[in-house]
């Protein structure tokens, strides 16, 4: 049997007490409908459940039903019609095959996977185009931080089917264009192309992804109240500036599904090292300016994860 295949998200030893976990509480869901294994292959069982009926639709509109059918073995994550409606897709018409295609392709990962083989890590789907990110802990598996595995192992002829409640949407925006896009962040972004071009460089790198901890404007302007934007953008303060943002940037893609099995502090880009603080809501922690709260968490980039914060943290 093929297990997934895990890539490190952090070069910290940040996981390694996740794999202790068992998958045993994704199985809480649905048990009043539990489904039984069954011989057909993936398309047949998901077009006998009404549950799948978006799924199965969107399968025939994308012409993937032959796919699927093949002998495979597939690991197919599967979202339920609730799934659709959660993620705003109430109506296939608007999407074409094109559009589809890499949505549902991002669903499925070459080999049969039972529960007792996730890991936490990066995994290969066989849309080559968007790996997704497992994080596992005591409340179960999460997908990309925020979609979660409801019920598993469902046995089939060429696989095995884990429903999910929301729908794997592969990312279109980088880092960047994120913050770029957003009126909330005009101030990080005007802090960032008057830093040192490493901070530019560092959040347009690939590799194994970035998280970013981004401070919203207001979170700028209490900083200001202390510290005057002029201060920040004199010359002689550039290696402060590029430090401070820097510092916001952690290697590797951290989910906030992954902190509950962060345990210590863990390292920043400009070498300096951040603490995570989960009582009473996730917070990030700073060495000298304390906690802040992450009020908007797993925003998904084609080269890291966004975590927007309510203070700028210093080091």
């Amino acid at each position: 049997m093929k297990t997934f295949t895990t890539v490190p998200r952090l070069k910290t030893c940040l996981f390694a007490a996740m794999l202790a976990f068992t998958l045993s509480s994704c199985n809480d869901d649905d048990d009043d409908q539990p489904m039984e294994p069954a011989a057909s292959n993936i398309p047949a069982v998901a077009s006998a459940d009404p549950q799948f009926s978006t799924l199965v639709a969107a399968l025939t509109k994308a012409e993937l039903v032959s796919t699927l059918q093949g002998t495979g073995p597939f690991t197919v994550f599967a979202p339920n019609n609730a799934a659709f409606t959660t993620a705003g897709i109430t109506s296939l018409d608007p999407l074409t095959k094109d559009a589809l295609t890499p949505i549902l392709r991002s669903h499925v990962i070459s080999g049969s996977v039972k529960a007792a083989d996730v890991k936490s890590g990066t995994v290969k789907t066989v849309n080559t185009n968007n790996d997704i990110y497992l994080s596992k802990n005591a409340d179960g598996v999460f997908i990309n931080g925020k979609i979660k595995v409801i019920k598993t192992d469902v046995a089939v002829s060429n696989g095995v089917i884990h429903v999910i409640d929301n729908v794997i949407v592969p990312p279109t925006q980088s880092l960047v264009q994120i913050a770029q896009g957003d009126t909330n962040f005009t101030e990080l972004v005007s802090l960032v192309l008057a830093a040192d071009p490493a901070v530019a460089t560092a959040l347009t790198s690939a590799g194994d992804g970035l998280t970013v901890f981004a401070p919203t404007n207001a979170a700028f302007r209490e900083l200001y109240k202390t510290t005057p934007k002029a201060t920040l953008l004199a010359a002689a303060n550039r290696a402060l500036l590029t430090s401070v943002l820097l510092y916001h940037v952690v290697p590797g893609r951290v989910f906030s599904t992954d902190l509950p099995n962060v345990s210590g502090p863990v390292t920043t880009a400009n070498t300096g090292t951040v603490t995570f603080d989960l009582a009473g809501g996730a917070k990030v922690v700073g060495k000298t300016s304390g906690a802040s709260n992450i009020t908007a968490a797993n925003i998904l980039a084609t080269n890291g994860v966004v975590h927007v914060i309510d203070k700028v943290l210093m080091p």
